[in-house]
């Protein structure tokens, strides 16, 4: 198949393609663009902003009742943003203080983590922090952004 495309005047470029030749350009092209982003997809699942608290048990409290509520935590966070927020409960087995224990708050970065936070601060979630309060009580918090090494 030959095109011919005016340049002005009189001339004209000719271009010959065929549909193989096409479909080869265009193969090529989506798999830079699969490439890409799996390159994107794999850096943004190795770096993440993670918030760690530092808690206690309070007396007459489980650490399966601190799941329990977590687990819900999470489920209710999810269903407020399109990205997914992951926690863990880090609980003591050889420890001074065996009553303590942590949490480590995955988001896929900094602008999740705001708008989590944001919509905790305008009570969508107090619920589950009066929960948290009457089963802990957390000392200290710190957020660290996170990247494979």
């Amino acid at each position: 198949m030959s095109l011919r495309i005016g340049a002005g005047g009189n001339q004209s470029i000719k271009l010959r393609y065929s549909l193989k030749s096409a479909r080869q350009y265009i193969g090529g092209k989506m798999r830079k663009i699969v490439f890409i982003a799996s390159l994107l997809a794999t850096a943004s699942a190795n770096a993440s902003t993670m918030l760690l608290w530092s808690c206690n048990l309070l007396e007459g409290h489980t650490i399966e009742e601190v799941k329990t509520i977590n687990s819900t935590w999470v489920k209710a966070v999810n269903e407020l943003s399109e990205y997914k927020v992951e926690s863990f409960v880090l609980e003591s087995i050889a420890s001074s203080d065996m009553a303590a224990f942590r949490y480590i708050d995955v988001f896929e970065n900094p602008i999740h983590w705001g708008q989590i936070r944001s919509k905790m601060e305008g009570g969508a979630l107090d619920a589950f922090e009066e929960q948290f309060n009457e089963a802990s009580k957390c000392g200290e918090a710190s957020l660290y952004e996170a990247s494979e090494s």
